[in-house]
């Protein structure tokens, strides 16, 4: 079988954050832009005063055609690690590699970048701006993104008056109509009703099929990540703890890893209980 070769990897990537002691985050920070200026590339790995790891020796591959789905506990580093994958946040060190004009887009808080007094269509040009687009580039998806968000003529009224879940048909629908390569969803469709939800799942495992394509899917929500992902990575305290192919597996050693802290017989009956509600 021929070898596949990673659409993106990412090598001991660390990032580092500052306490809540603002001084110490202006300082280094300016040493940050100092080594930058300088061209000096940023390799420490050694924590400084008063910083904490946020992600810590991070290395994975993302293949043509993956769902990588991405789950953890809050602040486990989930959000951290996509976000300087989307470069975002830079990494303290590290590196991310990836074809040349690797196309990254993510979708973090759908609402980012709408304006509430303008029509839903004046916000695709401005929302499709924001993700890098031109106009003629809007104009070409102006289509599509109308047939996918199917809201109609709900598009020539003021965003203010849309829901969050219309907002969300419309701001997914843009988001896949910039064609990203690697495409980051980070609790985005968490939103939005169950019909529009099932729509974007069927959508992007045929979006994958597509060459050069993948998907980086984060979520704690055990029925979305069976239903959409082939692999799957378990992060803790910023590190990836386990990775699988097999989904169900992988969520089993998520669960009991969240469960670790109660007794054996307590562990037992809650992962009874989870599994009956949907793994």
């Amino acid at each position: 079988m021929k070898k596949r070769k990673p659409l993106l990897s990412v090598r001991d990537l660390n990032k580092t954050f500052s306490n809540s002691d603002i001084k110490y985050s202006m300082l280094h920070g300016i040493q940050d832009l100092f080594y930058d200026l300088l061209g000096i590339k940023n390799t420490h790995t050694k924590l400084r005063d008063k910083e904490f790891w946020t992600l810590k020796n991070i290395n994975f591959d993302l293949f043509e055609g993956d769902i990588l789905g991405i789950v953890g506990s809050n602040g486990s580093g989930k959000t951290t690690l996509m976000r300087t994958v989307a470069n975002i946040y830079q990494a303290s060190s590290g590196a991310i590699y990836g074809k040349k004009n690797l196309k990254v887009i993510a979708i973090f808080t759908l609402s980012t970048g709408f304006r509430e007094l303008f029509t839903g269509r004046e916000n695709i040009y401005i929302k499709g701006a924001m993700f890098g687009m031109s106009k003629s580039e809007i104009d070409a998806k102006l289509a599509f993104i109308e047939s996918f968000s199917e809201l109609g003529k709900h598009l020539d009224k003021p965003l203010g008056n849309y829901s969050s879940g219309m907002k969300a048909r419309l701001a997914y629908s843009i988001a896949i109509a910039t064609e990203p390569d690697v495409f980051i969803i980070d609790e985005a469709l968490a939103v939005g009703d169950s019909v529009f939800k099932a729509k974007c799942f069927d959508h992007l495992k045929q979006y994958v099929k597509k060459p050069n394509k993948a998907v980086l899917f984060v979520s704690n929500q055990i029925r979305k990540i069976l239903r959409i992902s082939n692999r799957l990575m378990v992060m803790q305290e910023g590190q990836i703890i386990h990775e699988s192919s097999d989904i169900r597996e992988g969520l089993h050693f998520y669960i009991k890893n969240c469960l670790s802290h109660l007794s054996e017989e307590e562990r037992k009956h809650k992962l009874n209980r989870i599994l009956d509600a949907g793994i």
